[in-house]
């Protein structure tokens, strides 16, 4: 377990549920859990309320369905405004919207009943890290040439470790499409070494769109962290020569993703920043911890959208959570693909809807884009001259540009820029 600023002391526990089963359940869950323990139980929300200044709970682990004046996700929503603490939820509901909807309450983790005492302790260990990240003095704080400091690689070459995090709150927005062109772009611009990681850890198809079937994989890095030195750790990861970038591939079985912690996320990014310039992450749409990490961790968060009104509306309730997050507002740069006029929407209301302007407008050409999925080849490299990979090269600027600028201000933040009101 990471230190924090609880010292040696286990992180305390308040259960909220109305089944003494279920508290009983969890009691025995972690009783042989040393760095967990149980402060107390309540049966309502009113009574949680009414014992968090008392028990003064690190974690509280919150049924979704609460009987009483309050459920489970108007209790989180209260208590996350109310007082420093973490919360994570408890429900036998697996739905994306549910979870989706407990994190934009405050919720930093989620349980689906039934769990195994193996779930509950590391559920409850990630979304406290997690939580801390956002409370403490963070990696970016520490080092002022980047999201993780400027640092040696193992070859000498002083590294300027910028993590660059591509999300969209929507699947299907072509996230891993431009986050690989972009990767393959940056090398080409800076001649910097740059490292993509498929962070989609149930579905992550990176590694085909390179036309690449490395062995290794983030799983891989995952169980060998913090016991491998520079020479593993480059050894894992696959290099591309004829793109100049190397990639690290998502796990390659799907169970892999409910294994995955913040602390798990955390320690990769930093190693990786170790050895490589850029470390572009293309992220997962879930709010996982691990992804909430990413997103903390990273040095300049682009954020991808379309013109359809529900990737919009998406957008719309990532601010919402991005908000909860400390240092990730100020970090996103807002990115719109496929831009065309069929749409009816146009990249201006987008703009004036979020009071941001969109540091890069990459047009719709599906011809380009499908040929080059299907050949496993860049689009950036095979059709160099089309409108598409101008746009990703000023994006890939744009991107350096916004980087250097925070590290000369000496700050970790990528500035957001705003629209005229």
């Amino acid at each position: 377990m990471q230190p924090d600023v609880r010292g040696n002391r286990p992180i305390r526990i308040l259960v909220v549920d109305d089944s003494p089963d279920m508290v009983q359940n969890v009691q025995k869950l972690l009783y042989f859990d040393p760095d967990i323990q149980i402060a107390g139980s309540a049966a309502n929300a009113e009574e949680a309320f009414a014992r968090i200044p008392t028990v003064h709970p690190d974690v509280v682990l919150m049924d979704i369905n609460l009987r009483g004046r309050y459920d489970g996700m108007q209790a989180t929503q209260l208590i996350t405004q109310r007082w420093q603490t973490c919360v994570v939820m408890m429900s036998v509901q697996r739905e994306p919207e549910y979870i989706q909807h407990a994190m934009m309450l405050g919720a930093r983790g989620y349980l689906t009943k039934p769990f195994t005492g193996d779930e509950l302790s590391d559920t409850i260990r990630s979304a406290y890290a997690t939580y801390m990240a956002t409370h403490a003095a963070s990696i970016h704080s520490q080092q002022p040439s980047g999201a993780v400091g400027g640092g040696q690689s193992s070859n000498g070459r002083h590294s300027l470790r910028q993590i660059i995090a591509v999300y969209s709150p929507k699947g299907g927005c072509g996230r891993s499409i431009i986050a690989t062109n972009l990767a393959v772009m940056l090398n080409r611009a800076t001649r910097r070494r740059v490292v993509l990681v498929d962070a989609c850890m149930s579905s992550g198809d990176v590694h085909v769109l390179l036309n690449m079937n490395p062995s290794s994989s983030i799983e891989d890095l995952r169980e060998g962290i913090g016991s491998l030195d520079g020479e593993q750790i480059q050894g894992m990861v696959a290099f591309q020569e004829d793109y100049g970038i190397s990639i690290v591939r998502a796990p390659l079985s799907v169970e892999v993703a409910d294994r995955f912690t913040a602390d798990a996320m955390k320690a990769i990014l930093v190693e990786l920043s170790d050895h490589f310039d850029y470390v572009v992450v293309d992220t997962d749409t879930t709010y996982s911890p691990y992804t909430l990490t990413t997103l903390e961790m990273a040095s300049i968060v682009l954020l991808l959208t379309t013109l359809e009104v529900t990737t919009i509306n998406r957008l719309g309730q990532f601010f919402e959570i991005a908000d909860r997050l400390d240092n990730v507002i100020p970090k996103i740069q807002l990115v719109c693909n496929r831009v065309d006029t069929i749409y009816g929407i146009q990249p201006r209301h987008v703009e004036t809807r979020f009071s941001r302007h969109f540091v890069a407008q990459i047009p719709d050409d599906p011809r380009v884009v499908a040929a080059s999925v299907n050949r496993g080849v860049p689009f950036v490299l095979m059709q160099k001259s089309a409108p598409v990979t101008k746009a990703i090269e000023k994006l890939a600027n744009r991107t350096v540009e916004i980087l250097a600028q925070s590290s000369e201000e000496g700050s970790p933040k990528a500035k957001g820029i705003r629209a005229p009101r």
